[in-house]
């Protein structure tokens, strides 16, 4: 993926290369596929990421080597990288390399491939051969990017086969560069996704909006293109010029990206048309869609394409489309009447005049577009590529590798630049790294909190049971490593992985700093709230060699509830998520209620993070399998025994304010004015609650009818929940709410708290009462003591902590 990192991701040859890559990923097949990412400028890889997090991120790898501006005017530079970019894929063992461009020309970024004996098939999409078309123009000599040039050309035709988007550049890679035909395989080429849709969504009254905003309030014509000299803006103004005035005077003629040959046209030779004509610059794809959709004629004179992307995008908006016959452009307009010489402008004016006032002519143009849109597809193109590169990986499988597969020379190489470039130093070593990793992906998983302080309940459960169930989960290919915060920095908390959670495969490096790889990805699991910041050297290095950094959020509490929490808690909490949201790539939340007031407090930033980090849902597991085998406490069998056949209700959760039990309390006593029955509260004494837990232990009913378990264990809680005939949960705000589900997965009637996470997790499957209305709660639990009848949960099931944290790791990885 290459070509979407260089400065082409802005350009057709990096939407094509995004295009065809994300239609192989979705071709049906036991193919693997990993995504190579080129690490030389960290900022671009993180924009590349965020892109492929809209959709399921494919498997990546990530290489690394020593960069510099222009790579191509280091020679030593450009074989370090050469040879490290191809001892990496080699060490892959992979059967086939397929490079989305090959002439990145003047860029930090190593193109080329130094194989050795070792080497894989190899595969290149072919988009044009252009620069050895006008030489004159981009090859003259004496310029330094003519001999880059040509050296990329001399490694291009040893390319095991070429995928060529287009009739016309198959022609060439023929006629120009001697390639054998059945080396070529014609795959063509689609219409971008994120264009398409946008055609649809493009309404009349937003477009005109839109174009109005820029200036653009009368009928135009539309000519798109880079700037280049090949786009031939000059004839776009000359075909203008030479219309009736009658048509120049109720037309305009609007350009994105025009060259300095265009700006220097309208001050000298055509400055009489200036008043009419609008260069817009560079755009975005929504106004670009806007102009597609509301031009009168989409009109592109360029000389020469390898395929014409432009010319299928205005089809897709309705335009008709005038194009030159340059190229592949024939290939692409479908009616011949929409094609004229690009080197007669007085032939194209007649023709664009007769297309702007002939309805008729117009009107067969625009409907032959979308016919000839079902013959371009990427989907299409997708599976011709994926049966070519099957064949090819058929035709001569990898050696397969043993060690690094470094040569000699490799040494040679890398040694003499360092001689010259002692910084390098550190670039060279991760290359090396990401070479002996051999396409292994680390997650570093934070354990700062519960390795230091373990209370194991909230937050350190759910942390001890995500890591231990992602290591236990991890695939072929990924290692799961806890990490923690030590007063010497980040380090590897390989024993304390070992010996509370079962994870033994990294004691060797326990306690050493932590060092980012290519690929890395940081999982910030643990509640690591206070001074984010010393985890920044290690995120900042994880990002710097192509890596993700990702936070865990639980709640948002202390910010929506700052009276539910300790007093310095919401200062060190907002700022805590302030910092992450800067720095994050994305957030990982246990509820989709946590996950809105997540997306909600993002959207009050300012400014706003870019990227925008992005946000997923897991919600948690349980330790409540039904299948305790150990016997309750000797208290809870008594309490057991003592309540009899009186109705129970049970509530679970740390006695605190944000439970809110002081409410459920009130309505049990309300209740039992009138009624028998009797009340558990599962829940350790918390914090700012000393009022109601003296309340509790000096109830009148405390031991008979009332009953409080402050350390439950499981087969506890078991017990009292099995016995239990009526669930209840008055919280103000919860991150999740685990105990509503196990609760309503043994088929206890809900009595619930209307808030939003409640809502998710138990939908009609429960009865709710406003939050902090005793009367409220007394009434429902009266009406089904009387009636006996109760609104049961159907069809509510706990997910396991391993099918919870199997959900995690594919949201990790994808």
């Amino acid at each position: 993926m290459q070509s979407c990192l260089t400065d082409s991701r802005d350009r057709g040859i990096g939407r094509y290369a995004v295009n065809l890559t994300d239609a192989l990923l979705a071709c049906p097949g036991d193919d693997v596929w990993l995504v190579g990412l080129d690490t030389a400028d960290p900022s671009r890889v993180r924009d590349i990421r965020h892109r492929m997090r809209t959709g399921r991120m494919p498997d990546t790898v990530a290489y690394r080597y020593p960069a510099v501006t222009f790579i191509d005017g280091h020679r030593l530079h450009v074989q370090a990288a050469e040879s490290a970019r191809a001892r990496f894929y080699e060490a892959l063992s992979v059967d086939v390399v397929l490079q989305t461009s090959h002439f990145e020309v003047g860029s930090a970024y190593a193109t080329g491939f130094d194989w050795s004996e070792r080497r894989p098939r190899t595969a290149v999409i072919a988009y044009d051969l252009i620069p050895l078309r006008y030489p004159q123009h981009y090859l003259p000599e004496g310029n330094p990017l003519t001999a880059v040039y040509r050296r990329k050309l001399e490694q291009f035709v040893r390319y095991d086969m070429f995928l060529a988007i287009s009739e016309a550049t198959r022609s060439d890679l023929v006629n120009m560069l001697n390639i054998p035909p059945e080396k070529i395989v014609l795959v063509g080429a689609g219409l971008d996704p994120g264009l398409r849709s946008r055609s649809t969504a493009v309404r009349i009254e937003r477009a005109q909006s839109m174009l109005a905003g820029n200036g653009i309030v009368e009928p135009f014509i539309l000519t798109v293109g880079n700037g280049d000299w090949r786009k031939n803006g000059v004839m776009a103004l000359e075909t203008f010029a030479a219309l009736p005035e009658r048509l120049r005077a109720t037309h305009r003629l609007v350009m994105t990206q025009a060259g300095q040959d265009v700006v220097d046209a309208l001050h000298g030779r055509f400055a009489g048309i200036a008043a009419r004509v609008d260069i817009l610059g560079r755009i975005d794809d929504e106004l670009l869609a806007a102009l597609y959709a509301r031009c009168e004629v989409f009109f592109f004179p360029s000389l020469y394409e390898g395929f014409g992307l432009p010319v299928l995008e205005a089809m897709a908006f309705g335009a008709p489309v005038l194009s030159s016959s340059g190229g592949a452009l024939a290939e692409v307009v479908p009616d011949p009447r929409g094609l004229f010489d690009p080197g007669d402008a007085a032939g194209a004016s007649v023709l664009l005049a007769s297309v702007l006032e002939d309805q008729a002519l117009r009107a067969a143009l625009r409907e032959a577009g979308p016919v000839q849109l079902q013959h371009h597809d990427w989907s299409r193109s997708a599976r011709i590529a994926q049966q070519a590169l099957r064949e090819l990986a058929q035709s001569g499988r990898s050696a397969g590798v043993t060690g690094l597969g470094v040569r000699q020379d490799d040494i040679r190489r890398w040694g003499a630049l360092l001689a010259e470039v002692p910084d390098a130093a550190r670039d060279l070593e991760s290359g090396l790294e990401a070479m002996a990793a051999r396409g292994v992906r680390r997650i570093l998983v934070d354990v700062s909190e519960v390795a230091r302080l373990d209370a194991r309940t909230g937050i350190q459960r759910v942390v001890r049971r995500f890591c231990s169930g992602l290591a236990a989960l991890a695939p072929e290919g990924v290692e799961v490593q806890p990490i923690m915060h030590t007063p010497d920095g980040v380090v590897y908390a390989s024993r304390f992985a070992a010996e509370r959670l079962g994870i033994q495969a990294f004691l060797g490096n326990d306690g050493e700093r932590v060092r980012a790889r290519p690929n890395d990805l940081l999982f910030m699991l643990d509640s690591s709230w206070i001074e984010p910041e010393r985890f920044d050297p290690v995120a900042e290095e994880v990002r710097s060699l192509g890596g993700e950094v990702v936070w865990m959020v639980y709640d948002l509490i202390p910010i929506r509830h700052p009276e539910c929490c300790d007093p310095g808690m919401p200062r060190v909490f907002s700022g805590w998520l302030r910092h992450a949201a800067g720095v994050t790539d994305g957030f990982v939340c246990i509820s989709e209620a946590t996950r809105s007031d997540l997306e909600e407090f993002i959207d009050s930033q300012s400014p706003m993070p870019r990227p925008r980090p992005w946000t997923r849902v897991v919600h948690l597991g349980s330790d409540l399998d039904g299948e305790v085998q150990s016997p309750p406490s000797q208290a809870v069998s008594r309490a057991i025994d003592k309540i009899g056949d009186l109705p129970l209700f049970i509530a679970v959760g740390t006695i605190e304010p944000r439970k809110d039990y002081a409410t459920i309390v009130s309505a049990f006593e309300d209740l039992i004015a009138g009624a028998d029955a009797a009340l558990c509260l599962v829940g350790k004494h918390g914090w700012n609650v000393d009022a109601l837990s003296e309340r509790l232990r000096a109830h009148p009913l405390a031991g008979t009818r009332l009953h409080w378990f402050e350390s439950a264990s499981d087969a506890d809680l078991t017990a009292l929940m099995d016995r239990a005939d009526v669930f209840l949960q008055a919280s103000l705000s919860e991150g999740f709410g685990l105990p509503v589900i196990e609760a309503g997965s043994r088929g206890k009637p809900l009595l619930l708290s209307d808030i939003p996470v409640f809502r998710e997790v138990a939908g009609a499957n429960a009865e709710y009462f406003p939050p902090r209305d005793a009367a409220a709660l007394s009434a429902l639990m009266k009406a089904g003591i009387e009636t006996g009848r109760w609104k049961m949960p159907t069809g509510m099931r706990t997910m396991t902590w391993s099918e919870s944290a199997g959900r995690l790791l594919e949201i990790l990885l994808h």
